[in-house]
């Protein structure tokens, strides 16, 4: 007996929906979207939650109904995109053959930091990869934010990576592609003033100080946290700290800081 070989899936869910089935894309009815990039988020739930989750607006038993209308469309419409036994009276699990774009991005991330050395275009990535952007539900929204963060605080690792290995312009791109999604991230701030000081470009460094600053209490009414006395980020030049404005003259801000480019 000839066994069927089962089908390769994988699922995008970085700057938009995509599923494929053996490299060709399939059609998904947008309720079947909604449960499948749970299940790929989260992993395997009881149908309760995955309910709740999904019909917060209707009742127990509509809700219970619109997710077993859900599992059946995909049953029939994906035969194998769930799990054979994750699909119970109790649970709803993805079958562990999809393969989805944002577990192999944040399986990357876990890896050391010296493997993305030089790595530009995942740097790119990490800037601009969007999850499911154009989705406003709740559960949703807490996804994204955990991602952007994610995302944020490897692209400040490889920045921080990057300075220590002498290497301050690869240090600015990432610095520029942190602030790029946390535009008063303090840390991404002091990474790129190191990194100018580093090149030896003092008058950058200051303006970069300068103009966060002002940004951040035009937006907040506060400024940057104090340094420590061990730290390198600042100017310690003492005529430049003490007359800044003889060095340049402060640009007038938006009030919504716009990106820095290296």
């Amino acid at each position: 007996m000839v066994s069927i070989p089962e089908p390769e899936w994988f699922l995008t869910l970085l700057n938009g929906w995509t599923l494929t089935r053996d490299g060709r894309r399939v059609k998904v009815a947008h309720r079947q979207q909604r449960l499948i990039a749970a299940l790929a988020l989260l992993g395997e739930r009881p149908r309760t939650f995955l309910s709740g989750l999904l019909w917060p607006d209707s009742s127990e038993a509509q809700a219970a109904v619109g997710l077993r209308v859900s599992i059946w469309h995909i049953n029939h419409e994906l035969p194998g995109l769930l799990h054979a036994d994750g699909i119970t009276d109790v649970s709803v699990a993805l079958s562990e053959q999809l393969k989805v774009d944002i577990i192999d991005l944040e399986r990357d991330l876990h890896a050391p930091v010296s493997g993305l050395h030089g790595s530009y275009p995942r740097w790119e990535r990490l800037r601009t990869a969007e999850l499911l952007p154009g989705w406003y539900e709740d559960w949703i929204l807490v996804e994204q934010e955990r991602f952007r963060a994610l995302r944020t605080s490897a692209l400040d690792s490889i920045a921080a990576y990057q300075l220590s290995q002498g290497n301050a312009e690869e240090t600015k791109v990432a610095t520029a592609a942190a602030i790029s999604l946390e535009p008063f991230r303090e840390s991404s701030y002091r990474l790129l003033i190191q990194a100018h000081l580093a090149t030896g470009d003092l008058v950058a460094a200051l303006r970069t100080y300068r103009g966060f600053s002002a940004a951040l209490r035009q937006e907040y009414g506060v400024g940057p946290s104090r340094p420590s006395p061990s730290s390198s980020t600042v100017p310690s030049d003492p005529a430049v700290v003490k007359r800044p404005s003889a060095v340049f003259r402060s640009p007038r801000l938006p009030r919504r800081f716009p990106p820095v480019t290296p």
